[in-house]
């Protein structure tokens, strides 16, 4: 059982790698009410998994209790072919799979094939054993057998979930369905007790930009001139141990007071955002000034850089701004010693930790959240649609 544990939990491993990334975050079938098919087999998936998860590293079948497993393996084929028969159609609006995703199921169904091949040659012989289940764990360390019980633990859990949010789905007007996901971009608003104008000049000054938003080690503008008159800048950010990430940036239009629209990006490999467009809305308020950015961006590095971006970067850019927006807010509303706060990481690092652990901003500070930028939680004019990245 040894070996069949082994590709059972290469399997679940790369199993686990395709539903977060090709199907949750690049393709995000759960959003898309032309996939609800493929996600129900999915969702079934998950309980036939998890249930594999559970016995292969704590017991064996034998007996007639062989056909238990029979139906169980019975059944993952099953899903599996319903599932590749559902794909042509489901993914026909995205324009079919992605190879990476193509390629991750031809080596899963190779691993598939090899597993179940292996699991038939170990318990074969078990058939001539009087039936019943006896405790029989594989020859592999503890810690590796505890995850793997941990995998079928979470895999039910995710069947529960995923169902409930399928029935949920498909109980949702069909006038309602959304035609695609919404997008994913970085939108984060404050509203300022300051006039506009004391806004306008700290975030658009580089060195007073700075001195709030701790994304930025320094912004400087260059000499060259685009053809519409703009300076180009330079954007540095220190990571520590002597390491520093540059970019640059410039504005597509400005209009005092009101708004900026600019595209930033970065030639440096180190950095993890190719390029992106984003915006920066300023409207005059009885309270002061409501401040908003939308921004959104391309990743490099392939698959490994939408990962880390899904996972970490994106999540850590989003929490960095709103940081840098209450920050701003708290210094505007005259409290001189904000900016020497903002800058310290190891206060933003808490702030973060807060937030993963689900402490909500605070009545009157800065939020922020992914979507669309056309939300109105205060009630702001949309302005997503001006901030669409082209591949």
């Amino acid at each position: 059982m040894t070996a069949a544990f082994y590709l059972l939990l290469a399997i679940g491993l790369l199993g686990a790698f395709d539903v977060l990334y090709f199907h949750t975050w690049r393709s995000r079938l759960q959003e898309r009410a032309e996939c609800q098919r493929e996600v129900l087999w999915h969702t079934v998936r998950h309980v036939i998994y998890g249930l594999q998860f559970l016995w292969v590293p704590h017991l064996r079948f034998q007996g007639a209790a062989l056909g238990l497993l029979a139906v169980l393996y019975a059944a993952d084929v099953f899903v599996a072919w319903a599932d590749v028969w559902e794909e042509r159609d489901s993914r026909a609006p995205q324009g079919g799979l992605p190879r990476g995703e193509y390629f991750m199921h031809v080596v899963l169904s190779v691993l598939v094939g090899l597993y179940l091949m292996s699991i038939f040659h170990v318990v074969w012989p078990d058939r001539l054993l009087p039936t019943g289940l006896r405790v029989d764990p594989p020859a592999v360390p503890v810690a590796l057998r505890t995850l793997m019980t941990v995998m079928g633990v979470v895999a039910l859990a995710s069947f529960a979930r995923d169902l409930a949010r399928w029935f949920a789905f498909r109980r949702m007007p069909v006038a309602s369905l959304p035609k695609q996901p919404p997008p994913r971009r970085i939108v984060v608003e404050a509203l300022i007790p300051a006039p506009v104008e004391t806004v306008w000049e700290r975030t658009q000054e580089p060195e007073l930009h700075t001195q709030w938003d701790v994304r930025f080690t320094s912004i400087r503008y260059l000499p060259e001139c685009d053809s519409r008159g703009f300076h180009l800048m330079d954007y540095r950010t220190h990571l520590g141990f002597g390491m520093e990430v540059k970019g640059w940036g410039r504005y597509l239009a400005n209009t005092p007071l009101v708004r900026s629209t600019f595209e930033f990006g970065s030639d440096d490999f180190r950095s993890l955002i190719l390029k992106g467009r984003g915006l920066w809305l300023y409207e005059r308020r009885a309270e002061g000034t409501f401040f908003k950015t939308v921004f959104d961006y391309q990743t490099r590095h392939g698959v490994v850089g939408e990962l880390l971006d899904a996972v970490l970067f994106r999540p850590i850019m989003r929490l960095g701004t709103e940081w840098g927006f209450e920050t701003l807010r708290q210094w505007c509303a005259g409290d001189e010693g904000a900016p020497a706060r903002g800058r310290s990481r190891w206060r933003f690092a808490l702030f973060v930790l807060a937030r993963v652990l689900g402490r909500a901003p605070a009545p009157g500070a800065a939020r922020s959240w992914l979507g669309s930028g056309n939300e109105h939680r205060e009630a702001a004019p949309s302005c997503g649609e001006l901030v669409e990245v082209s591949p």
